[in-house]
């Protein structure tokens, strides 16, 4: 009964604080994009287009930044009222009321898990198209990603000139690939399917130039793409497109990584704010703590991000929940 009062002061507040988030982001977005919208002469249904594309991308962010702001301000009522230090006088547990929030925390992370997985990518890839479209006309972009180098632990190196995603394959040029037994391949053109790397050129082996007609093994198809409307090139691909490159492209793995972290993340964030809430005296305190769960929380986001520059272990993309997470148990054994 309490912890359905204590989510009816967090509900109303969640639903305020991810509308204000989703309409910073979206003036973000438009400020940026002004100037191309000037010189396009953009029309207003090809300005809402891009912003309805662009809607998932800003929920995956509003969906944990508005729990945050609303389990801190429900909670401050609580306490401004003095709700909370009533329901401890009365033999209430603390962590009664945490039970409540961490299963909204919980609920919020798998649907952004949802939106990241699927949702977004999606969006994002219908948002590259029409921002090609209004930047370069009908034609857009060619797709051609250029000098493509992918590695897979035993089956050697395999790099391409250009990549020209097609529906169901990949089109190959000026192919080159080192196997596990140092042999190597060459060929101006081939294809890229579910079967592997397929092409009519030359293997080089113990110094002998050879005919070569064939499949090489490459346990991997996905569609290489760009993003015009994100610094992150994996953004447009589906967790199962990134899970795919991952397998092969060092720098997917940070990427895949990351996407599973920023999902759990509303999980470590609502569990930090709902165990910070409950353990406060004075509502004035809440503020304070909106912002600096948030802004920590984006501060070893970055840091996390310019250690993967340095080649460090992918996991390093959780090291934010993982504080988090240590700092919500702290909280919570405060709260005993």
């Amino acid at each position: 009964m309490l912890g359905r009062y204590v989510l009816k002061e967090v509900l109303l507040p969640y639903g305020v604080g991810v509308f204000l988030f989703m309409a910073l982001l979206t003036f973000d977005l438009l400020s940026s994009l002004s100037g191309v919208f000037l010189s396009r002469g953009a029309g207003a249904e090809a300005i809402l287009l891009l912003v309805l594309y662009r809607l998932p991308w800003t929920l995956s962010l509003a969906l944990p930044l508005g729990l945050v702001f609303a389990i801190l301000v429900g909670l401050s009522r609580l306490i401004r009222h003095s709700e909370l230090k009533a329901a401890y006088a009365a033999g209430v547990p603390p962590l009664a009321l945490l039970k409540p929030l961490l299963l909204l925390s919980l609920l919020v992370a798998l649907v952004n898990l949802y939106n990241l997985a699927e949702v977004r990518p999606r969006a994002l890839e219908a948002y590259d198209r029409a921002l090609a479209r209004l930047l370069y006309g009908e034609g857009g972009p060619s797709g051609v990603l250029r000098r493509q180098v992918y590695a897979l632990e035993g089956q050697g190196v395999y790099y391409a000139e250009e990549v020209v995603p097609e529906v169901g394959q990949n089109r190959l040029y000026g192919l080159r690939v080192v196997d596990e037994k140092g042999r190597i391949y060459s060929a101006k053109e081939g294809v890229w399917d579910r079967e592997g790397w397929q092409f009519l050129g030359y293997v080089l082996e113990e110094g002998k130039l050879k005919p070569f007609q064939g499949i090489l093994p490459f346990p991997a198809l996905f569609r290489p793409k760009e993003s015009l409307g994100s610094k992150d090139p994996y953004d447009s691909s589906t967790l199962e497109e990134l899970w795919q490159r991952a397998r092969v492209e060092p720098a997917a793995r940070f990427a895949l990584h990351r996407r599973l972290a920023d999902a759990l993340g509303g999980f470590f964030l609502g569990f930090a704010a709902a165990a910070l809430g409950l353990s406060l005296r004075e509502a004035a305190w809440a503020f304070l703590g909106v912002v600096l769960l948030i802004f920590g929380y984006y501060v070893l986001w970055t840091l996390s991000a310019q250690l993967a520059r340095y080649d460090v272990s992918p996991l390093l993309a959780h090291l934010p929940n993982g504080l988090y997470g240590l700092l919500a148990l702290y909280l919570t054994w405060r709260l005993r």
